[in-house]
């Protein structure tokens, strides 16, 4: 028995660097960014068919028809029902993504916050979307059919509102906090770029006789969103993380 104290080898420092070090190559090994991507632009892709196809609910009153043509200023409640089940669907496979990635390289999830919050998002967006053809923030043409109607000044309170309710506001919302969640630089920057496009494409009115007005609406979101699970795919790290 000896009373000499250990030798220690590394110093406070080293070991601080050292769990610093772990730290950052388990949130590497956590990430997976390009899934969630994909999915959304997935079901951006898949609403094409529900934008053409689905029919003329005037639940809310506020259609107006002519021959061969309609206008609602309220949307479509096939389309939002559509936007509400498929983002509830996209949050359940991303989150059965994640779980897996986790058991197969041995590391835990933080997925947890983002699940929630884009769940809490979809339904506040169908909430608002309601709301808002109830007690609308941006004015009513008086003649809907008109294609030069007279330019109104939209304060910016409501031109915020207004964008926050469309669905691709909803998921970049939600992308802002899975990169909170994955301590992702890269990922903050690619969803503030998203954010504003999906904020322009909330706010726009296209006045259109063709049933295929909608495609810039989603192609151009979905086109971001693929390049974007595309690059996060390509360039995402190796993780390095031992048991």
């Amino acid at each position: 028995m000896t009373d000499d104290p250990v030798p220690q080898t590394d110093s406070p420092h080293e070991l601080l660097a050292a769990v610093r070090d772990l730290t950052r190559r388990v949130r590497v090994a956590q990430r997976g960014t390009w899934f969630p991507l994909s999915v959304f632009a997935t079901i951006t892709l898949l609403a094409i068919p529900v934008y053409r196809y689905a029919p003329y609910l005037d639940v809310f009153g506020t259609c107006r028809s002519r021959p061969q043509h309609t206008v609602c200023m309220t949307p479509n409640p096939v389309e939002l029902g559509y936007w509400t089940v498929a983002l509830l669907l996209a949050y359940a496979a991303i989150a059965a993504f994640y779980l897996r990635q986790s058991r197969r390289r041995g590391v835990g999830t933080p997925i947890r916050p983002y699940v929630v919050v884009g769940v809490a998002l979809a339904v506040l967006m169908t909430a608002v979307s309601i709301w808002l053809t109830f007690h609308p923030l941006l004015p009513q043409p008086a003649d809907p059919f008109s294609t030069d109607p007279a330019r109104i000044e939209v304060g910016p309170a409501a031109w915020l509102v207004n964008g926050l309710a469309s669905p691709l506001a909803a998921i970049g919302l939600a992308l802002l906090v899975l990169a909170w969640v994955e301590r992702h630089w890269a990922l903050l920057a690619y969803t503030l770029v998203y954010l504003a496009i999906g904020m322009v494409q909330g706010n726009q009115v296209i006045h259109s006789s063709s049933r295929w007005f909608f495609l810039p609406q989603l192609l151009v979101p979905a086109g971001v969103l693929l390049l974007g699970a595309a690059a996060f795919a390509l360039f995402r790290p190796t993780p390095a993380v031992r048991a």
